[in-house]
């Protein structure tokens, strides 16, 4: 709007969370010696030491992996002796 205020979302927008719950039976628990249910994907951790996962295929199994990379991410630069930055 011109006043700065947020347009109002129209009648036929449909309003849905960011983040939706999963519906799916195990979807997400941790990996033991068998598969919960078939077709679920194992998502291995990170190199951080996360444990692996099973997950429903696509929408959760994508997000897990793109977790994980993430996780895999230096978040400080990298130093030299004395404790400085390179």
């Amino acid at each position: 709007m011109k006043d700065g205020s947020p347009a109002k979302p129209s009648k036929t927008q449909v309003q849905t969370p960011v983040v939706e719950e999963c519906n799916v039976e195990d979807c997400g628990t941790a990996v033991t010696d068998r598969r919960p249910h078939p077709g679920m994907v194992r998502v291995t951790g990170s190199r951080d030491g996360a444990a692996a996962h099973w997950y429903c295929p696509v929408r959760c199994a994508g997000i897990a992996r793109a977790r994980a990379d993430l996780r895999a991410v230096p978040t400080r630069p990298a130093t030299r002796k004395g404790g400085r930055c390179a």
